[in-house]
């Protein structure tokens, strides 16, 4: 326990590093010079300014590199040391020191005091040369050991009993709940792993996934831990992180810290309050789901920022993405694929072959010009024999007037189910795409149409008799897939006015037409307005 004669904590904030997940380390240089005023007011000991990347071939922000060109654009107070941090992996390299080089001068001849270096368990024994080589460059050192939760107690003991053991000089060694998924006890049992084993002093780096980031630092203090980090807001990856603000309030009123809280508090609710409010993180369901799972963060920030899922649609992917053979280290292209095993059924129970031989089939969603113009084309559609499909559930389209419906999406699915007067509509989908609850519902539905789906981006549009290979998880192809097999003259569009040309919808949507434009045989045609590339014909000539 913390008192009067413990040794002292210092207090680090790394809100530009890691807040820098949120906007690409791209921070306007008079904010952040604010930031750093009031928290070297505020009493803060540590300022992380940001990492120390090796070149990218990606845009980042200035603070990616924390260059001494950007140094020297910001007034830095004399009472906070500065700090930066890098990569193991980034320096892991045959050229770790020509990098070290290029990347830092002398300590001497810069602001910068501490390099902290970010690393998993296994790699953090092949960093002592770069150790070595900051100590000798003059920087204090730190250790900031990654995934802590992923490493059994045996696992902790070695490395750091190996560490003290070849006397690695280091001024702090951190680790960092970075799936958010410990518990006060969780972290109480490894800081005492830590000083069992070793007289370095331990800093504890906390997530918020599960809403435990400020009770969790208080353990590691209480249990010992000399070091804390935190950020303003909470602002870093995912859930962000321990909030600088709440911690400061905490270990003030123990009498751990001496903090000017008012200075610290303007910190909080000046521009990272509106940008908080901008680029949403902080504790969710999603995130709270993730931690319990150990599914790394990033997934779900991917997910929620793309806005292209909805809540159970995330909630689905994060049940899938925890199944993967390493779900603690992100990667994008998981997330597709992630959605690609959703719809992997390539074969249903029912065979669509030739039920609407050499008629139109009208494909109906949910855009403004369809309801407008409802009547017109309806009228339109039984002179000329179409069929009438809903994509998902259109609210102005009367259930009596509809052939079936379409829908393969969870969020779609359970919305849909509850429209108890579209339950006679014959519903096209893929049972093997849902959960066993959202299925139970399905099936008893008096009719339903047992499609086969699955997503392969090779292979494209491919219709069979019983399931379908498509390019992306889009209700559209596979509805345009059931019309062709189904032996649909042409597909009429209806309500198809197109997202804002700049969403990620749109350019989704738009790449799939422009797909099925040059794969399918038969031609889709508008008959409303509309933003994407389609051929369109007026219901309005006689």
């Amino acid at each position: 326990m913390h008192n009067s004669t413990s040794p002292s904590i210092t207090f680090l904030d790394c809100t530009l590093r890691d807040g820098g997940y949120y906007t690409d380390w791209d921070f306007n240089i008079s904010q952040a010079q604010e930031y750093i005023d009031n928290l070297a007011f505020g009493g803060v000991d540590v300022i992380e300014l940001g990492f120390r990347f090796t070149p990218k071939t990606k845009y980042v922000g200035p603070f990616a590199y924390t260059s001494e060109a950007l140094l020297s654009q910001l007034q830095l107070p004399s009472n906070v040391q500065f700090g930066v941090m890098i990569n193991a992996s980034d320096y892991l390299t045959k050229t770790w020191r020509q990098d070290l080089e290029a990347s830092f001068v002398k300590a001497s001849d810069t602001a910068v005091g501490l390099v902290r270096i970010a690393a998993h368990i296994g790699q953090v024994m092949d960093c002592v040369d770069m150790v070595a080589w900051l100590k000798c460059a003059g920087y204090d050192v730190g250790f900031n050991i990654m995934q802590i939760s992923q490493a059994d107690d045996t696992q902790i003991t070695t490395l750091v009993a190996r560490l003290e053991a070849e006397f690695i000089n280091f001024e702090a060694l951190y680790f960092a709940d970075s799936l958010g998924n410990l518990t006060p006890e969780d972290v109480t049992r490894i800081v005492g792993l830590f000083r069992a084993n070793s007289a370095k002093p331990v800093g504890f780096h906390g997530h918020d996934n599960i809403g435990l980031g400020v009770a969790n630092s208080l353990a590691a203090l209480d249990a010992g831990a000399t070091w804390v980090d935190a950020t303003i807001t909470g602002m870093g990856r995912g859930a962000g992180n321990t909030q600088t603000e709440y911690l400061a309030l905490e270990m003030s009123r123990r009498g751990w810290h001496d903090f000017s809280d008012l200075d610290i508090q303007r910190a909080a609710t000046g521009w990272l309050m509106d940008l908080k409010h901008e680029c949403e993180w902080g504790t969710n369901i999603f995130y709270y789901e993730a931690g319990l799972r150990s599914l790394h963060p990033s997934y779900v920030q991917q997910m929620i920022s793309s806005k292209k899922y909805q809540p159970i649609d995330i909630l689905t992917m994060i049940q899938t993405l925890s199944q993967l053979e390493a779900p603690t280290f992100y990667s994008e292209a998981n997330i597709e694929n992630a959605m690609a095993q959703l719809l992997c059924q390539p074969e249903g129970k029912s065979d669509v072959s030739g039920q609407w031989e050499g008629r139109p089939v009208m494909l109906v969603a949910s855009g403004a010009n369809g309801g407008r113009y409802w009547p017109q084309v309806k009228a339109y559609g039984d002179k000329v024999g179409a069929k009438c499909l809903a994509i998902n559930y259109v609210d102005f389209l009367p259930p009596e007037h509809l052939s079936g419906v379409v829908c393969i999406n969870p969020a779609r699915m359970i919305h849909l189910l509850r429209k108890k007067s579209w339950s006679d509509v014959p519903l096209y989908t893929s049972t093997k795409a849902f959960s066993k609850n959202i299925k139970r519902q399905i099936l008893v539905r008096p009719q339903v149409v047992d499609y086969g789906v699955q997503i392969n981006s090779e292979v494209g549009f491919d219709p069979k008799p019983n399931g379908c290979t498509i390019n992306q998880p889009e209700a559209l192809a596979y509805a345009c897939a059931i019309a062709e097999q189904a032996g649909a003259a042409e597909i009429l569009l209806l309500g198809f006015d197109g997202y804002d040309g700049q969403s990620c919808s749109f350019q989704e949507i738009a790449q799939l037409l422009a797909q099925l434009a040059s794969k399918s045989k038969i031609q889709a045609v508008s008959l409303t307005k509309t933003h994407y590339n389609l051929s369109n014909r007026s219901i309005f000539t006689a």
